[in-house]
């Protein structure tokens, strides 16, 4: 059985989910963060009516209930009806008594730590029960050597797995030495990188899958990420790039596809640029459409610089503009790109069908072309973008997503 993290690419690449009663490590680099993996992951759980228990030993317990809030995942019901609880190994650092459930009264102990554990997955045991530990780190900065914390982590793993509980450990990759690191990886089934592009400053954080036990082949993928709040761990795409000819319906696609858009137009028609951002099945990504008139040409090589995708609108009635969206791919330096064609129009006389399409256009078979309707064209007002049918925004970028990450 496998527990989806609610981050859809990351259940991607694990297969489905985190196999059952498999621990798997969230190993981060400095200067990323982690927790909303965690909290994503623990709101997911006990939406599918599992147990969790949050070990927390760096923070205050209501520091975590007020993060949780901040991203939208409301814990209080699960609280109510005792499907989720803290263990306390925070507040026993300053010598103060725990209001939760659970708790330890002298962290720096381990076996103290392993007791309380043991204590709170018998009283949570159900079919599944999930266990954050945040942090891992502070675990080993605070409980004696380094060597004892792995150590204990490796007797107590089987045990906890025994209690048909899934470890989900937090570790950022302090200055400790490549020794300790290892052991620390070696001791999961799973270890998913948090990690950063550096230059000066952080570019982009991305995510991939390491290690994990029960897969043959691990895909090697790169996934970029934004935090959002609310809303918590998005793919992030940060530039699809939206061209086509004049009047093929950019400006309609990217309001129809995006969450808020803007655009500067004169009397309905694109002079400067649109630009629109969507949330859709876990990805955060940002269009932004090019003018379709020959006269802004000179910025189009600009405007398709650092885009990871292009949806091309063509007008399907209207064949003569199928030689203009191939020349705009070429201005932008988009082409080898991942691609998609929005065939606008597909219900109106004359259309021509997604093989005439690509017949015409000279398109290889791996670029798809998908008919785009109006969702309504009575309700379409002048000079304002019309909107789309949603089923065909749908379809066009969850085929792009798929094909850019």
């Amino acid at each position: 059985m496998h527990l989806i993290t609610g981050i859809p690419k990351l259940d991607d690449l694990l297969d489905g989910g985190i196999r059952q009663n498999k621990s798997i490590l969230f190993y981060t680099y400095p200067g990323v963060e982690n927790l909303p993996f965690a909290f994503q992951l623990l709101y997911t759980r006990l939406e599918r009516g599992d147990h969790v228990l949050y070990f927390v030993n760096n923070k205050k317990p209501d520091t975590v209930r007020f993060m949780l809030n901040n991203y939208d995942f409301d814990i209080s019901k699960y609280e109510k009806n005792k499907k989720f609880a803290f263990l306390d190994a925070y507040s026993g650092l300053f010598g103060l008594n725990s209001k939760e459930r659970f708790s330890v009264k002298d962290p720096s102990k381990i076996d103290d730590i392993q007791k309380e554990l043991s204590k709170a997955l018998k009283q949570l045991k159900k079919n599944n029960t999930a266990i954050i530990f945040d942090s891992l780190s502070h675990l080993i900065d605070a409980c004696g050597t380094p060597d004892s914390v792995i150590s204990c982590l490796n007797k107590c793993m089987p045990n906890i797995q025994k209690l048909n509980a899934t470890p989900v450990f937090l570790f950022t990759a302090w200055a400790y030495d490549k020794i300790l690191l290892n052991q620390v990886r070696n001791a999961f089934n799973c270890v998913v990188d948090l990690k950063a592009i550096e230059r000066k400053v952080i570019l982009r954080n991305y995510f991939n899958v390491s290690k994990a036990d029960w897969i043959k082949k691990i895909q090697k993928q790169d996934i970029p990420f934004k935090i959002t709040k609310p809303g918590g761990v998005k793919i992030y795409i940060p530039k699809i790039l939206v061209t086509g000819p004049y009047h093929a319906g950019k400006t309609s696609f990217i309001h129809s596809a995006s969450t808020r858009a803007v655009s500067v137009n004169r009397l309905g028609t694109t002079v400067a640029l649109d630009h629109g951002h969507v949330d859709f099945n876990g990805f955060a990504v940002d269009l932004w459409g090019t003018p379709g008139q020959e006269r802004f040409d000179p910025i189009l090589e600009l405007l398709g610089g650092e885009s990871l995708g292009v949806v091309v609108v063509v007008d399907s009635t209207n064949p003569k503009g199928f030689i203009r969206a191939k020349e705009m791919l070429e201005l932008t330096k988009t082409s080898g790109l991942p691609s998609v064609i929005a065939a606008n129009k597909a219900d109106m006389k004359g259309a021509l069908k997604p093989n005439e399409i690509r017949k015409k256009m000279n398109l290889p078979d791996d670029i798809p072309i998908i008919p785009v309707v109006a969702d309504n064209l009575k309700k379409v007002k002048e000079n304002e973008p019309c909107k789309l049918r949603q089923k065909d925004i749908e379809s066009i970028l969850s085929k792009l997503f798929e094909m850019v990450v």
